[in-house]
């Protein structure tokens, strides 16, 4: 409001200006001729305040502004054993009394360069893991190419089984309430890995 005021004030000190010095360049000018230049000079004041008002109207008019919002989504890939070591707990007289293991991928072939850890301890008791299928890449210690690693078991301590020949009704006991399996593969042959079952035995 301040602004536009200021701007028709200047519009007319600038009309007035120009009748002024018109005045004064004709000496002879008669009434009538004066009261037409002034009327001129007041419509064209008006005209210049009504566009000069216009005008600063239209500048003062609100600039419209965008807000834009950018939302990161964090997606969360649960741990699977192969890519962090994994947890299980068991307990022999609850809903997790039985649990399946399978190598990644199973029954298609495991992924080349693998290292897989799972961590199972049972609330009370211990652990019995029986095999279903097994078929891992096959080397003379089971330990320089795939293999299945079983640890904290009784009888052998720890063992390394590889190749697809596991004996009938073979099975493996924790010497406590924990047994920890690490299936490795390496960048060559693959196979169709493992299926086994872990139980809780109380």
């Amino acid at each position: 409001s301040s602004s536009s005021s200021s701007s028709i004030s200047s519009s007319s000190s600038s009309s007035s200006s120009s009748s002024s010095s018109s005045s004064s360049s004709s000496s002879s000018s008669s009434s009538s001729s004066s009261s037409s230049s002034s009327s001129s000079s007041s419509s064209s004041s008006s005209s210049s305040s009504s566009s000069s008002s216009s005008s600063s109207s239209s500048s003062s008019s609100p600039i419209p502004t965008t807000t834009t919002t950018t939302t990161t989504t964090t997606t969360t890939t649960p741990c699977d054993g192969c890519n962090c070591p994994m947890n299980i707990e068991m307990d022999p007289d609850g809903d997790n009394r039985i649990y399946t293991l399978k190598s990644p991928r199973y029954p298609s072939k495991y992924p080349h360069n693998q290292d897989c850890t799972w961590i199972f301890t049972a609330t009370s008791g211990k652990i019995k893991l029986l095999f279903d299928k097994f078929n891992v890449e096959w080397s003379s210690s089971c330990k320089s190419k795939d293999y299945l690693f079983v640890g904290s078991i009784k009888k052998y301590t720890k063992t390394w089984l590889c190749g697809s020949s596991i004996p009938k009704n073979f099975k493996l006991v924790s010497k406590n309430d924990k047994m920890t399996l690490k299936f490795h593969s390496n960048k060559k042959t693959t196979k169709s890995g493992f299926k086994v079952r872990l139980v809780a035995t109380g």
